[in-house]
């Protein structure tokens, strides 16, 4: 029997992107012969089009489908979603990408293969093969440096990327750390998700992906105090490990 793999995408306003990219993704399917591959879009019930646009394609393909979150927040988005996809859809794997076309979904068959013999498959772009395309100078270094931090307060010196959110892994995986990741209701969804997997002793390695800056809308992101945000969070982990509870 093929293993069902779900493609969960979070989003926020993305109307500029969503058609195209559930077009990119589902054509990987003729690639994917182990596989039946679906996509639950996880809506934090967007201001513009875009859960018009994806309950128009889900009406006519049974392989798309839709989850309007209410509220906003990524990391509320992903864990709506990932719950969603293995309660409801039966997902047997589970990978997340963002919807504005800065992961190629191309490579989905990359991170399948690899997930065969691993409980989690990180996208790295600070792997031999992995780079950034279209970021400023600035932006590069402070994400580059931002991972070499995370890298060490996770002590998890095999993995090279934190906070990209193209990932495959296994349902299993995902519930054997959900209840510590699904407290982030936002961007830190996405880094605790590795410190979490290291913590937990799940099989990870990386695969190098190219990314590129979104080719419609706009970033939610405020990238200076996400990663301060980010970086205290690692702190704290680390420092928990080290002394128990902090007040």
């Amino acid at each position: 029997m093929k293993k069902k793999v779900i493609v969960v995408a979070p989003t926020y306003n993305e109307e500029e992107n969503i058609a195209g990219f559930i077009e990119a993704v589902l054509s990987e399917q003729k690639n994917l012969s182990l596989y039946n591959l679906e996509i639950l879009v996880s809506d934090s019930h967007s201001a513009d089009k875009t859960g018009e646009i994806v309950k128009k394609i889900a009406l006519k393909n049974k392989n798309v489908h839709y989850l309007d979150v209410k509220d906003r927040g990524l990391g509320l988005g992903l864990l709506r979603g990932l719950d969603f996809a293995i309660n409801k859809l039966g997902a047997n794997l589970l990978v997340t990408m963002e919807a504005d076309l800065s992961c190629d979904p191309r490579q989905l068959k990359d991170f399948l293969t690899k997930l065969e013999k691993v409980d989690l498959v990180i996208g790295s772009r600070y792997v031999a093969g992995g780079r950034i395309t279209n970021w400023s100078w600035w932006r590069k270094a402070l994400s580059l440096y931002a991972n070499y931090l995370l890298r060490i307060l996770s002590m998890g010196w095999h993995i090279h990327e934190y906070t990209n959110l193209y990932r495959a892994f296994t349902s299993s995986a995902w519930l054997k750390i959900r209840n510590k990741v699904g407290i982030h209701l936002g961007w830190l969804f996405v880094p605790s998700f590795v410190f979490e997997a290291i913590d937990a002793n799940l099989s990870i390695v990386e695969q190098p992906i190219i990314y590129f800056d979104r080719f419609g809308g706009r970033s939610k992101m405020r990238t200076i105090s996400y990663t301060k945000n980010l970086l205290h969070y690692a702190l704290r982990f680390r420092l928990k490990k080290i002394y128990g509870s902090l007040s």
